[in-house]
């Protein structure tokens, strides 16, 4: 199995390399997108089978991204059945390698789609030319932007960093009373901030201001990824300004095409209306379309991997074997934990047959986290299947014996 560790700059120059390999570069991918998360989402990196990998953490469930590499040249199957385990989830796969992984795998992929996650890629040189009716309005607001202000457009320095920020504070600010995923926001704040701080180590990044009454209006920041493809890592604008939007991706483009750049990947909108509406109205050249993908072998020993999730104080982790099911337990399941814990247990529980909770480390359960036990014995019985309770702490011991459920339950020592 792959053998994931911490990463830093040191590899990341392969690392963009690999990437630049790949038919579709996703968003996801970005070295700044994964260097300033890496600590939030708990993302390590692995080189293995010719390939990077990266897990990453969300609602305590451990994902894996789409490998970078050269995908056409990899055997897949021998690499899932060497390297993957059965239940694995990947997030963010685009298209390309899905359909190289069904071919290969057939059944063994199941997909999700997603609209939220789908990448906008524009084609660089109609951006910058803005030709044809279906680029009209872009044309309009930049021409109006262009008429209606003195403007000037700077390279993005070291020297206005500071400035810089003081604009991307007031502007995310503003943000927050505009969008629904404040999260998202959040985290390209701190992809903003993280990239003018790692500036001169990541080496890959480019972008301008646009000034108004030397005022900054508006930024834009791309990470070039190859010699033809960059993403558009960060952008944000003053909307009081009419135009300034489509005036700087207008410029975007223009300084793209300067640099050999043939398509950019603007990103995913994250389901933000607003979002979406602008850049469905760049008229991008293609969608790229990202899947959630569960590998699951039909000779497969285990289903869904290892399932941990946490909240009010309570852990719970699920692993199951066919039709074997463990949901271990650590923390207090109290009456805040309770309907919570309730709601992940009794849905992990359909199809189970046999059923062990492994109660050691949980320290304290009340009449709440009892009803969650015995809902789960009358669920399982009804299913046909049974169910046992083993490493029971003192606390949970002592409530078990007192209410005369140790005799209900079967409970080992």
């Amino acid at each position: 199995m792959i053998e994931f560790k911490d990463f830093d700059f040191d590899d990341n120059a392969r690392y963009k390399e690999y990437l630049g390999r790949c038919i579709q570069i996703i968003s996801n991918a970005s070295p700044v997108v994964l260097l300033s998360n890496k600590e939030k989402l708990n993302i390590r990196r692995s080189f293995a089978a010719k390939l990077f990998w990266h897990t990453f953490t969300i609602d305590g469930e451990e994902l894996l991204g789409p490998p970078a590499g050269d995908w056409d040249e990899i055997n897949w199957r021998e690499v899932f059945a060497e390297h993957v385990p059965a239940g694995t989830v990947f997030y963010f796969v685009p298209e390309y390698l899905v359909k190289l992984w069904q071919r290969e795998l057939g059944a063994a992929i199941k997909i999700e789609e997603s609209r939220d996650m789908w990448d906008y890629i524009l084609h660089i040189d109609r951006m910058e030319k803005i030709e044809g009716n279906k680029l009209k309005s872009f044309r309009k607001g930049r021409n109006a932007f262009e008429k209606n202000y003195e403007y000037t457009v700077e390279d993005i320095t070291p020297k206005i960093f500071d400035e810089l920020r003081a604009f991307q504070s007031a502007a995310e600010k503003n943000l927050q009373h505009r969008v629904k995923n404040v999260d998202t926001a959040q985290e390209d704040d701190e992809a903003f901030n993280f990239a003018l701080e790692n500036w001169d180590k990541l080496g890959n990044l480019f972008g301008f201001v646009v000034r108004v009454d030397g005022q900054i209006v508006a930024y834009l920041i791309d990470e070039q990824i190859n010699e033809t493809y960059s993403i558009g890592l960060l952008a944000k604008a003053n909307y009081e300004i009419k135009g300034v939007n489509q005036f700087a991706y207008w410029y975007d483009a223009k300084i793209n095409r300067e640099r050999g750049i043939v398509t950019q990947n603007i990103m995913d909108d994250a389901g933000e209306e607003h979002l979406r509406f602008f850049k469905e109205h760049l008229y991008p050249l293609t969608m790229l379309k990202k899947y959630v993908v569960v590998y699951m072998p039909e000779d497969a020993e285990t289903l869904p991997i290892t399932q941990t999730r946490e909240e009010h104080g309570l852990k719970i982790s699920f692993e199951r074997l066919k039709k074997s099911l463990t949901v271990a337990m650590s923390g207090k399941l109290n009456t805040d934990a309770a309907n919570w814990a309730k709601n992940n247990i009794l849905s992990a529980l359909d199809g189970a047959q046999e059923v062990v909770f492994d109660l050691n480390g949980l320290e304290y359960i009340s009449s709440s986290g009892l009803r969650i036990l015995i809902a789960a014995l009358k669920k399982i019985r009804a299913q046909g299947g049974n169910m046992t309770i083993k490493n029971v702490g003192e606390q949970v011991k002592e409530v078990l014996d007192m209410t005369g459920f140790a005799q209900i339950f079967n409970v080992e020592a």
